[in-house]
């Protein structure tokens, strides 16, 4: 199963604890809530099987930047971390290509610069 989404990638916070429970922002349940809804779209039923996942981060270069600066832009590798941004859409895919995150045995993932922004997701059962 192989998705992209058309959108800025998020970092997965750490949630918000107050003497009425856990719970995480609204911006970040919203960016969850739709990655998993587009994978709905495309998957059936969610796997019982060991997976292997492939992710690539696609951050949009800044306006701002000189021509030299913008033509050799590769890796992004100002935040957010690499590992936040994972366990983002490990969170947005469990229950929906996998029954739970546990079964993610091997990921693949990097981040760099591109044209416009986005997140491209490989499940790929071992």
């Amino acid at each position: 199963m192989k998705l992209f989404y058309p959108i800025k990638p998020k970092a997965a916070p750490r949630p918000r604890v107050t003497k009425n429970g856990t719970y995480n922002s609204k911006e970040y349940t919203q960016y969850k809530n739709g990655l998993a809804m587009l994978a709905k779209t495309r998957i059936k039923e969610p796997t019982d099987k060991p997976v292997y996942m492939k992710i690539e981060f696609f951050f949009k270069i800044p306006k701002s930047w000189n021509r030299l600066k913008r033509e050799t832009a590769k890796w992004h590798t100002g935040k957010p971390d690499i590992d936040n941004l994972q366990k983002a859409i490990k969170d947005a895919l469990n229950g929906v290509a996998y029954k739970d995150d546990s079964q993610v045995c091997f990921v693949k993932a990097r981040k760099q610069y591109a044209q416009d922004d986005g997140v491209l997701v490989e499940v790929i059962e071992c």
